[in-house]
């Protein structure tokens, strides 16, 4: 459960991705304009697993900030969770 995988959907209008850890899909990053000086990424994560659902979205200047805004709450999930990736057990 450790690193997201970004994957691009093809048959998408705009440039689309899901987030995967695993068989789970976390969370997905949409180019909302693509417009120079005007780029705007949405993301966002819904994850129902457990008693309460964990949602968290937002919207960032550029693709980069988008994937970090996620990775950020994917860790917070992590975190909310109880749940620690592998390698930081191993240490």
């Amino acid at each position: 459960m450790a690193v997201l995988v970004f994957t691009r959907l093809q048959d998408h209008p705009r440039e689309t991705y899901f987030a995967t850890s695993g068989a789970l899909i976390v969370g997905r990053i949409d180019c909302i304009s693509a417009a120079p000086g005007a780029e705007q990424w949405s993301w966002g994560m819904n994850l129902d697993i457990g008693g309460l659902p964990f949602r968290r979205g937002g919207v960032a200047g550029d693709r980069p900030g988008a994937v970090a805004a996620l990775n950020e709450a994917w860790g917070d999930w992590k975190t909310w969770a109880g749940l620690r990736d592998l390698d930081a057990l191993e240490s």
